[in-house]
């Protein structure tokens, strides 16, 4: 049985600590609901996912896909500095190119299912769960509050976990 090519290509967000060391991987799905096997994305002797970088992944599945529709995506929590943000990846398969934006940061053990170029209204969202779970977790993290009665609303932040969290990434940084 012949083996279909595909090359991923992973953009990693330049934000400060986008870059990661956990492992990657990836579920290819097409329109007629065809899906290839589950992926590790990850080159031998390359230091992968890296801040600001492109990185390309040669796949090779016995399923050819016609209309890739959809990626599921996900990580593990492997090694120091397991956050990761992620721009975009695109799909080449032949001459043609899948799009799929993320521009999100990739929580440990989520799947996340990323329609091609996803660009649909949040009413009309193929995957609502995942929708209506990134929105409350923006509610949360972006609660307002008025400090001072008469004034404009300011986030409201918890200023002593946030400290604790900086104090423990400094630790891990500096190898304390």
């Amino acid at each position: 049985m012949p083996n279909f090519q595909y090359t991923v290509y992973v953009k990693t967000g330049d934000k400060k600590f986008a870059g990661t060391d956990a492992n990657v991987y990836i579920i290819l799905y097409d329109s007629g609901g065809n899906k290839t096997q589950e992926f590790h994305l990850d080159k031998f002797f390359r230091d992968d996912f890296e801040r600001g970088q492109l990185d390309d992944f040669h796949l090779e599945d016995e399923v050819d896909l016609n209309n890739i529709s959809e990626l599921e995506l996900w990580r593990d929590d492997y090694g120091f500095g397991d956050e990761w943000y992620v721009d975009y990846i695109q799909v080449h398969k032949n001459e043609e190119i899948y799009s799929f934006p993320m521009f999100k940061w990739i929580k440990a053990h989520h799947h996340y299912l990323i329609p091609h170029l996803d660009t649909s209204l949040p009413q009309f969202h193929a995957h609502q769960e995942q929708r209506e779970l990134e929105l409350l977790e923006k509610q949360t993290y972006y609660q307002l509050c008025q400090k001072v009665p008469g004034c404009s609303m300011q986030n409201m932040m918890n200023i002593q976990k946030t400290k604790s969290w900086l104090v423990e990434r400094t630790k891990l940084r500096n190898g304390n």
